[in-house]
């Protein structure tokens, strides 16, 4: 099926003027090709002059805001410009701190006027420490309008050393967010040229590409025209993600020439849950290829990878991928509205519940390196959590018999029978509880673990 599958050398240093508006290369500065604000840490010289790298900078580059601090917030990591693991902001007294934690902005003070004129007050803090800090500092000064007496502080730090953690299920909070689908697509056009400029550099100059380099560059024509969504039949992104086991801590690109649709068409992928796709040329006559580039979130400062595969079309018997461009306003706006929920309200939380899952088996492994009847009960009782929080999330009723039988029986009882005393880095051990927790979120959703 391949006439051919390489992984290309670096060839941006053979740009000796910007793609955009020719000026003379190297540039004084270099620039990402995956936008640190996603995580992306290499920057080249040869791609493109400090002018316009520096146009991109005000609007474009944070047209993923929202999308990327939601991910990098429920994953708990990094990017090289976030200082720490980004906050949201919500639109009401609460905020969402790393691992989707919902905490007060300030503390939350509520008094209540009782019958004999006497003042009840309720004092809501993150934490008792937090809680110790306001009260010696002026945040108790201010709540009484004068500076507390020694034995004010004393008491009520005392109420607080002996108040119970008051624990309940957050709910969904209100949070608005405008956004800009010009600017979405214009980054997801620059990212993509910067790719084909690393690696295929007679490509991003060639008359073909005009278009969409104006596009991305001066804002030029209607983004509609070049903004489409695509099913890919034959992903490298897809197959790499799920082999190499890449999760969110990447960005990648595909560009594919297609015969069957006549187009150059550029997919890209920011931190495998946000996906944007651009007409790069139109009038494509030539063999079907894929370039494939991908970048890790880890701030190596290293190139890109890249592979690029040629096909024999004859051998092949589906097209490489569809396009379709997107239908009237109304319905383009309300596809994009429906993609920024189902990210906020079923993969934000999901994900940090998972996250946390794998900080909790992690910090077992330290403390037990070994496997015994009562840390595998420990394990076991983390994945029941899971299932549980995950059935509130999906408004689920989880039968937690159910799950704690399909569990034992996926994997759980080999365990215990066969693998005792072993490290839980024994690829056995690590593929069978692997293997249990896949299975049962299987069963999960299709139904067989619900109550009732």
């Amino acid at each position: 099926m391949f006439t051919r599958f390489e992984k290309l050398s670096r060839r941006a240093s053979e740009l000796k003027n910007c793609f955009y508006c020719g000026a003379s290369l190297p540039a004084i500065s270099g620039e990402h090709i995956f936008n640190s604000s996603w995580g992306g840490s290499y920057k080249d010289k040869n791609l493109i002059c400090c002018q316009c790298n520096f146009s991109f900078s005000n609007s474009t580059d944070k047209a993923f805001l929202i999308y990327v601090q939601a991910v990098m917030n429920s994953w708990v990591f990094r990017g090289e410009r976030h200082q720490e693991v980004p906050k949201i902001v919500l639109e009401n007294k609460y905020f969402l701190d790393q691992g989707a934690k919902l905490k007060l902005k300030q503390p939350l003070i509520e008094d209540e006027i009782l019958p004999d004129e006497s003042i009840k007050s309720r004092l809501t803090f993150n934490s008792k420490s937090e809680a110790k800090r306001w009260i010696e500092g002026d945040g108790m000064a201010t709540w009484l309008g004068r500076h507390p007496l020694p034995e004010e502080q004393e008491q009520l730090k005392k109420i607080i050393i002996e108040a119970q953690l008051d624990i309940t299920d957050a709910k969904p909070q209100p949070m608005s967010y405008q956004l800009n689908l010009r600017e979405q697509y214009r980054s997801t056009a620059h990212t993509i040229l910067k790719c084909l400029g690393f690696f295929l550099p007679e490509w991003v100059q060639g008359d073909l590409t005009k278009p969409i380099r104006e596009f991305a560059r001066n804002d030029k024509g209607d983004w509609r025209t070049f903004a489409i969504e695509t099913k890919e039949f034959f992903s490298v992104a897809e197959q790499a993600t799920r082999i190499l086991g890449l999760g969110v801590q990447h960005n990648s690109v595909e560009v594919y020439w297609s015969s069957s649709t006549k187009m150059v068409v550029g997919v890209l992928t920011i931190l495998n849950r946000i996906k944007r796709s651009v007409v790069i040329a139109q009038d494509y006559c030539g063999s079907d290829s894929i370039l494939y580039v991908v970048e890790g979130t880890h701030g190596s400062k290293k190139p890109p990878d890249s592979v690029f595969i040629e096909f024999d079309c004859k051998q092949f018997s589906l097209p490489l991928l569809s396009v379709q461009y997107f239908s009237s306003p109304n319905n383009l706006c309300q596809y994009f509205r429906d993609e920024l929920a189902v990210l906020m309200g079923i993969h934000y939380p999901i994900d940090a519940m998972t996250a946390r899952l794998i900080q909790e088996i992690e910090k077992n492994n330290k403390k037990n390196l070994k496997l015994d009847q009562v840390s595998l009960k420990e394990y076991l009782n983390l994945f029941l959590s899971f299932f549980l929080d995950l059935g509130k999330v999906t408004g689920t009723s989880v039968d937690m018999s159910k799950a704690r039988s399909k569990l034992i029986e996926s994997g759980f009882a080999n365990l215990a029978h066969q693998h005792v005393g072993k490290l839980y880095t024994d690829p056995d051990v690590e593929s069978l509880m692997t293997l249990a927790f896949e299975r049962t979120v299987k069963d999960f959703h299709a139904g067989v673990l619900n109550a009732g």
